[in-house]
């Protein structure tokens, strides 16, 4: 499972996700709304077969792998999350681990200190959001805000998904839910590709990176 997954996210990587990524430079540089939406659309489904080939793999292979070895019992890493209805429940379904670990450490403490529970949520999210901006921005050395808004804005999906579950019923909750996953992250890619190669190689250069054709000998074009 490890190798045909790690080989198929490859293949994945090289033939579709780093060409549409590329290509969306100049549209999200320029803001030409219809081209790179067009863009978004075209990378969300690679990105989004990755997000899935990671997930298994980590989740599923990896984990149970490591229970395996250390003859860990309870092998509850996660729940039906694709069935979620609303992002309340996704979250308290797709990573198990980490939900409890802020359920035990972080909501019931403030719970206890006398938060509310939105407060508590609200909490919880921030420091998730402040743990996600940090693996981004330090790897890339760009120092911005997309991933920490993302999670953020999870916040307010949750009275929403609530409000579409409750009025429209489960189905198009469920609808919601598969749409903020399948056009944020290719969102947030594109956003954190853009400033990179500005931070780092200058809005002269923009252009070389925005094109397949001269992205492979952009660094020659550098030195």
């Amino acid at each position: 499972e490890l190798i045909i997954g790690v080989n198929v996210s490859i293949a994945v990587v090289q033939q579709y996700i780093i060409p549409s990524v590329v290509n969306s430079l100049m549209p999200f540089a320029k803001m030409e709304l219809g081209l790179a939406s067009e863009r978004l659309l075209k990378l969300a489904l690679p990105n989004h077969l990755l997000w899935l080939i990671a997930f298994y793999l980590f989740f599923h292979s990896c984990l149970n792998t490591l229970g395996e070895l250390l003859q860990f019992a309870d092998r509850d890493f996660y729940h039906d999350w694709w069935n979620a209805v609303n992002i309340a429940k996704f979250w308290s379904t797709w990573n198990l681990p980490v939900h409890r670990w802020c359920v035990r450490h972080l909501y019931k403490p403030l719970l206890h200190a006398g938060c509310t529970k939105t407060t508590g949520m609200l909490i919880v999210f921030f420091t998730s959001a402040f743990f996600h901006e940090y693996l981004i921005s330090v790897p890339l050395r760009v120092f911005k805000i997309w991933a920490f808004l993302g999670m953020m804005v999870q916040a307010p999906l949750f009275p929403f998904t609530r409000f579409v579950e409750k009025n429209i019923g489960p189905r198009m909750g469920n609808i919601c839910v598969w749409i903020s996953l399948i056009l944020g992250q290719p969102l947030a890619v594109m956003m954190y590709y853009h400033d990179f190669v500005v931070e780092h190689f200058g809005p002269d250069l923009i252009q070389s990176y925005g094109q397949i054709v001269t992205f492979n000998t952009s660094s020659q074009i550098i030195r």
